[in-house]
């Protein structure tokens, strides 16, 4: 690919206050309660200097601060929490379309910027790759070194899968992947779905996909290059072959037929994210420079919502 690992890992930021979730734990552990006046139970492992974009304002240790200093301490803490993360990521050949290979720096990057906030919030991240059949599966665990090197694991199998002289083409099949949720996970997860959903218009109306909304939390992340086609414009017949149905096309190059398709494309994706928003997945699309901006204005409108 035409970047590195490090590349990835020197843009991760985190969701501030952690992940916002709809549905709250139905399981107690034993030992850990929810107190109505000062909220959940944390176990207390040490001090560290404030941090308004980790830190709660209620963690401040007052008794320390002292007005001739300006180092502020908060309590350093550990909360049990019940909720596993599951990343569902599109490994199929659609998602490799573009230069530079944009797609697939977007998938790591809006993966590691969810699973660094879960990891600090002590979540279980898990994580299956799919085509059209599941090609990784790693079980949720807990810590940072953990989630590291889950994304790491999937960096490497992209890379290999890249690295190739002769092009494997490998094909997206929705049904595989839901059939799997519903079938390997048990309690409830938070589940974020990433792919450019090409071709899920006909899994969105589904028993399967209701049965699996009706015990996970699913969140929609759609990958996107608006320039994918319109960059084709010139003189000429463009030959376009679908890699989901294998059909093919001979379109004009022309830059106002190019953009009449990438249009209606837009327009179908905007119908299939109202579709979903009904049935209480939401979604957030990101492109090209803009990715982190849009799925922390998401992030915000969600916990603004909960």
């Amino acid at each position: 690919m035409d970047f590195q690992f490090k590349d990835v890992i020197s843009t991760l930021s985190h969701i501030r206050g952690g992940i916002p979730l709809q549905r709250l734990s139905t399981r107690t552990r034993y030992g850990v309660h929810r107190s109505i006046f000062f909220g959940p139970s944390y176990k207390l492992v040490g001090f560290r200097e404030f941090d308004e974009q980790r830190d709660l304002q209620k963690m401040i240790v007052e008794s320390t601060y002292n007005p001739d200093d300006d180092t502020v301490l908060a309590r350093k803490t550990v909360e049990d929490r019940e909720v596993k993360i599951k990343f569902i990521v599109d490994l199929s050949s659609s998602n490799d379309a573009g230069p530079y290979f944009l797609k697939r720096k977007m998938m790591l990057e809006a993966i590691g910027y969810v699973g660094v906030t879960g990891a600090r919030f002590q979540d279980p991240i898990g994580l299956a790759g799919f085509t059209d059949k599941i090609v990784l599966d790693m079980s949720p665990r807990c810590g940072i070194n953990n989630f590291y090197y889950l994304l790491k694991t999937l960096y490497d199998l992209i890379d290999e899968g890249n690295a190739g002289k002769k092009i494997k083409i490998h094909k997206t099949n929705f049904v595989t992947v839901f059939d799997f949720i519903r079938k390997t996970l048990n309690r409830p997860h938070f589940i974020p779905v990433i792919s450019d959903f090409v071709g899920f218009d006909k899994v969105a109306d589904s028993k399967l996909l209701r049965e699996v909304v009706s015990r996970h939390e699913l969140m929609f992340i759609f990958l996107d290059n608006p320039t994918e086609i319109t960059d084709a414009s010139g003189l000429g017949y463009l030959k376009r072959t679908s890699i989901e149905t294998g059909e093919t096309n001979i379109i004009s190059r022309s830059k106002k037929n190019l953009e009449e398709i990438s249009r209606e494309i837009r327009e179908r994706r905007t119908v299939l994210r109202s579709q979903l928003k009904r049935m209480g997945i939401y979604s957030a699309v990101i492109e090209p420079r803009k990715n982190f901006t849009r799925l922390n204005k998401f992030f915000i409108k969600r916990r603004k919502r909960i």
